[in-house]
């Protein structure tokens, strides 16, 4: 109740007010003798002040009370109320926003915005009226730009067969997160695609717990698991394993799934099994010399002093390599960056340990001057180049089927050659695999070609016999025991690229290629009662001249080729091929490596560093969904042109959804938190910098 000495006369007139119909009137004299005012629906009495009471209107019981009293009238109210957006505006939020998803921090946004409008009401262009802040902008991405992204990603998939490549990796606020990609055959775009799907936080990685996360995932999204037709995966046993993994148990809903693991993990495992072979030194120089340097400019200074000393300017100088346990590719920039350099280190270290008293500077200088090292450096850098050229191969997203196999057999015979007989070598791939155990297939380590390199280098070298016979008995070791491994980790993928060689244009339109019977695969994708009809197809395919109709390009790559074929066109408007094309696409959305969830994970851990560690999970997910999208559409920011599903979603009710509203498998433990992406940065900045702003 109001102070009497501040009474004021309740007029009558406020009842017929807009913020007043329906709840306000006069106090019943008898109830309340100082006059003041009564709501209605509250049933509170109220001093009788104009102020008082249109704040009362707007508070939220009463705004509450009044919309389940009369919900259409509330809601017209709020529609008079509103503001409209042209197209026109609303195109120019989501360009700006995306551009932030895509370049920058969503902090930036609150700057850019005030010098685009400043600018704008210079000639009174569209940018004048900009109003896009940090909350608008992170509204947008999350609940406008990725849920549009994704839901035309899902009709694109349909009903057609997919393909998941997952992985798992852990950022840097140590929240696990398992990945997941899809790879199909696009009939709107017509050609093979693999993008983005999710990001799924999981705490537990058993085989249940992944199996429940994708399959409730896959759910919500509206794609069905009996579509799935392959899985891509590294070695981990809880995703591949034979008995109770991932695979296996989504295996039991869609029974002709086919796992392919990755080849470029299977290869980097092998070789760094086998590398154990080799004297700890190796490891050793790689390490320390970058560690020697990475942290010293005084250091970079002086070496760079010795190394214009010894060269002219023809040869460049190159920062060393840092040794990675998770990179495939490390090691082998390592060793050649430092084979490079051995003579400028050599000599660069024989001066500092003068210089500077440090027990590693003498050891490092030590291990350079032991030409063993030098020697067993000159053996492993070719194999390590040759592994790191096949990994390449492999991660593109979309391998050549026709020489994938022939690449990987073209390894394991071109370490044969080097410590396996001539007569073996001489058979083939099949004859070197079955005697890798047979140790009357190997030559003595005193007869091996260990490269052109390690015969140069020792011809140039005083060595002892002694060490001459440890050096190439165990790079006959590490040969052999990298034979070994690669048999042990490669089978099933040798036979998966043998099978697909089949269907590569140089095999298919071959006047002698198999017969549909031999075909791989037909046993598991097709029916018996298809055979004769796809058969019929199968060998009309080469009647067709196909360089008349196609590109030269397109008749080489695989998938461009059978796209072509899936809408191909007799005269009378039929498409002849429609079956066996769709067949074989759906072999051909198999997966061949899971670099493209590495590459995912790279990008996660750009966009959520130690500076942004607060990020988030479905704002991660939003900014990952779109960075992906431009790289697998190969366009940006520039170039993208809103969906009319966009312009629908931009609206209040959709940006900004009630708590109650949101799904429970989209929480985190930050979302009850506006987006907190850079208020760390900002902490740090009032706190640890004030005099910057002063």
């Amino acid at each position: 109740m109001g102070k009497t000495e501040k009474l004021r006369k309740y007029r009558k007139c406020w009842e017929t007010e807009k913020w007043a119909k329906g709840w306000l009137k006069e106090a019943d004299p008898d109830a309340n003798k100082i006059g003041e005012a009564f709501c209605k629906i509250c049933r509170s009495f109220l001093r009788a002040h104009l102020t008082d009471l249109q704040r009362h209107a707007n508070t939220k019981i009463n705004r509450e009370k009044m919309k389940n009293l009369n919900p259409q009238q509330f809601n017209q109210e709020v529609l008079s109320n509103s503001i409209i957006i042209t197209n026109e505006q609303k195109e120019l939020d989501l360009k700006l926003s995306l551009y932030v998803a895509t370049h920058t921090s969503i902090k930036s946004i609150d700057h850019l915005g005030e010098i685009l409008k400043v600018m704008g009401k210079k000639n009174n262009s569209l940018l004048s009226n900009l109003k896009l802040h940090r909350t608008k902008c992170s509204t947008l991405i999350k609940n406008v730009i990725s849920p549009s992204l994704l839901e035309e990603l899902i009709l694109d998939i349909g009903t057609t067969p997919y393909s998941l490549i997952v992985d798992e990796s852990t950022d840097v606020s140590v929240i696990k997160y398992l990945c997941l990609c899809v790879k199909y055959f696009s009939t709107k775009n017509l050609c093979v695609k693999i993008e983005f799907l999710s990001i799924i936080e999981v705490d537990i990685c058993t085989a249940e717990a992944l199996n429940n996360h994708v399959c409730s995932y896959l759910k919500d999204v509206g794609l069905d698991v009996t579509n799935l037709v392959g899985i891509g995966t590294d070695g981990a046993n809880n995703l591949c394993g034979k008995h109770n993994s991932l695979f296996t148990l989504l295996k039991q809903k869609s029974p002709n799934l086919q796992i392919v693991r990755c080849i470029c993990h299977s290869l980097n495992n092998a070789l760094s099994k086998a590398t154990e072979q080799f004297p700890s030194n190796i490891d050793f120089i790689c390490r320390e010399i970058y560690n020697w340097f990475h942290i010293s400019p005084l250091r970079r200074f002086e070496y760079k002093a010795t190394f214009d000393l010894l060269n002219s300017s023809n040869k460049k100088l190159h920062q060393f390599k840092q040794l990675s346990g998770t990179r495939w590719l490390a090691r082998a920039h390592v060793v050649n960056s430092i084979l490079d350099n051995w003579l400028e280190l050599k000599t660069h270290f024989s001066t500092v340990i003068y210089k500077e008293k440090c027990y590693m500077a003498r050891v490092i200088n030590e291990m350079l001057q032991d030409n063993i090292n030098y020697l067993f450096s000159l053996i492993i850098r070719p194999i390590l180049n040759e592994f790191n050229h096949l990994n390449l191969t492999f991660q593109k997203n979309f391998v050549d089927i026709g020489k994938s196999y022939d690449d990987i057999t073209s390894l394991f015979i071109f370490l044969a050659k080097k410590i396996m007989k001539d007569s073996i070598v001489t058979l083939g791939y099949e004859s070197v695999i079955g005697n890798v155990d047979n140790d009357s297939a190997y030559n003595s380590f005193n007869h091996c070609d260990f490269g052109i390199g390690y015969n140069e280098g020792l011809s140039n070298i005083i060595i002892s016999p002694e060490n001459k016979n440890n050096i190439q008995s165990r790079a006959f070791m590490f040969i052999k025991q990298l034979l070994y491994e690669i048999k042990k980790r490669l089978p099933d993928n040798l036979n998966h690229f043998r099978k697909l060689q089949l269907f590569s244009p140089s095999q298919c339109l071959n006047q002698l290629h198999p017969s549909f019977i031999e075909l791989p695969f037909i046993n598991i994708f097709l029916k018996p009662t298809e055979f004769e009809f796809l058969s019929i197809q199968w060998d009309k395919l080469v009647t067709v001249n196909w360089t008349s109709y196609l590109a030269k390009d397109k008749i080489v790559d695989s998938y461009h080729f059978w796209a072509e074929v899936y809408t191909y066109q007799e005269a009378g408007g039929t498409f002849i091929f429609r079956q066996l094309s769709e067949f074989i696409l759906k072999i051909l959305v198999l997966p061949s490596s899971n670099a493209i969830v590495e590459r995912t994970f790279s990008i996660m851990n750009s966009i959520k560093t130690k500076s942004r560690n607060r990020i988030s999970i479905p704002m991660l997910e939003a900014l990952l969904r779109i960075r992906c999208y431009f790289i697998s559409s190969k366009h940006c920011c520039t170039m993208f042109t809103p969906t009319k599903d966009m312009y629908k979603r931009f609206n209040s009710q959709i940006m900004y959804p009630k708590p109650d509203e949101l799904k429970s498998n989209n929480q985190s433990h930050t979302d009850n938190n506006p987006e907190l992406d850079d208020d760390l940065i900002n902490l740090f900045n009032e706190v640890c910098l004030p005099d910057f702003y002063d």
